[in-house]
């Protein structure tokens, strides 16, 4: 068998990107088990010094600075307005989408042209250029064809949000870190057609066209969304300042202003916010996870010559490549996300540390085994 020093001469460039994986995998699981504990311990902190507010009591001063709790509807007085396009809405948020019918340039690669041919790159694609509404400008002075493919510079009405200054759940105002949480888009649906004799009106959206059905490039369209309708039934956890709500800062730097649509209790509240931030986790966890298998794969042979170094971890080379590459990947990712959250949940991190070392504490029986069946007790 070839040592280590020889394997690694002979397979440098795959045990460098070996090597750059796994650290790449170790730093992102490492990063993200300790966000995902920072977290979790800074939600039990907020919930642990949340206080319920009756949302129909006054403010109780005796709680500012303090983590409150309260479910109620929005209350909105002033509404947001479009004058030129008779639009208002009583809501948190009002945006105004502008898009503006453009050229497009799109490219395929040719099927004739040779792989190794030194062709400019006007021979090695095929140009074709169609017209489609768009939220941001297109560049043509970039287009292989620029001739009778020309975009206007600029556009000129912008994609703008409008948030109401006064938003109220009871007795409290919504500070502007809440207002910003409500994302949760509705297409405004009007049918008041607009004095402005150049903007038509189509299925809710505002043309700024002479022929809706046929448009020029140049030519805007608008449409109206709003997020966050007066009446509507929110519940919120954030810290009481004053008359406002604000986010609560933890012992751990963490903001945190909890918004949820509908009536939910305090309980409901942290464990839909418990579930979003380990789906969150997970996804990036998996990330890991692949990035230190693929290490493994690509460290393949050093890995086997190093195992075959250790007596009881010689069994893990007899079997298959796949299943060595597949253990010690989730064992050293077991490890890694363990030693995370050992502080913070022992028994949690215990049962992963158990389980990282299962497969070696497999592999030292089987060597006992084994030496058991070659010297019999006599």
């Amino acid at each position: 068998m070839a040592t280590l020093i020889e394997e690694f001469q002979k397979t440098w460039l795959t045990s460098i990107i070996g090597i750059g994986l796994l650290g790449v995998g170790l730093w992102l699981l490492t990063w993200n088990e300790g966000r995902a504990v920072h977290h979790a311990h800074s939600l039990d902190e907020t919930y642990n010094n949340a206080v319920s507010l009756n949302v129909y009591e006054p403010i109780r001063p005796e709680l500012n600075d303090r983590v409150v709790y309260i479910s109620g509807n929005l209350k909105i007085d002033e509404p947001l307005t479009e004058p030129e396009y008779g639009v208002s809405m009583q809501a948190v948020k009002l945006k105004r989408r502008v898009q503006m019918y453009q050229w497009i340039e799109e490219r395929t690669p040719r099927d004739n042209i040779q792989a190794d041919s030194i062709a400019a790159e006007s021979y090695t694609h095929d140009y074709y250029y169609v017209t489609e509404w768009r939220d941001k400008l297109v560049d043509s002075s970039s287009f292989y064809i620029r001739h009778g493919h020309q975009n206007p510079p600029e556009i000129p009405l912008k994609t703008v949000v409008y948030t109401a200054s006064s938003v109220k759940v009871g007795p409290l105002d919504l500070g502007k870190e809440i207002k910003e949480k409500f994302t949760d888009w509705i297409e405004v649906t009007g049918d008041e057609r607009p004095e402005r004799k150049d903007v038509k009106l189509h299925m809710g959206i505002y043309y700024h066209s002479d022929d809706v059905w046929n448009p020029e490039v140049g030519d805007i369209r608008v449409q109206f969304y709003y997020a966050g309708a007066t009446g509507e039934p929110v519940s919120i956890i954030a810290r009481q300042k004053g008359n406002e709500l604000v986010p609560y800062y933890t012992t751990k730097g963490h903001d945190i202003a909890l918004l949820r649509h509908g009536n939910l209790n305090i309980n409901q509240m942290f464990t839909a916010e418990h579930s979003d931030a380990r789906m969150e986790t997970w996804k990036l966890r998996g990330v890991g996870v692949f990035c230190v298998y693929a290490a493994s794969v690509c460290l393949a042979r050093i890995l086997k010559i190093l195992l075959s170094q250790v007596p009881f971890l010689g069994s893990l080379t007899s079997d298959t490549v796949s299943f060595q590459n597949l253990t010690l990947s989730l064992s050293t990712s077991l490890v890694v996300i363990a030693i995370a959250w050992i502080f913070y949940r022992p028994f949690l991190g215990a049962g992963l540390i158990l389980a990282a070392f299962s497969p070696f504490f497999y592999c030292t029986m089987g060597v006992y085994n084994m030496a058991q069946n070659v010297n019999p007790t006599r």
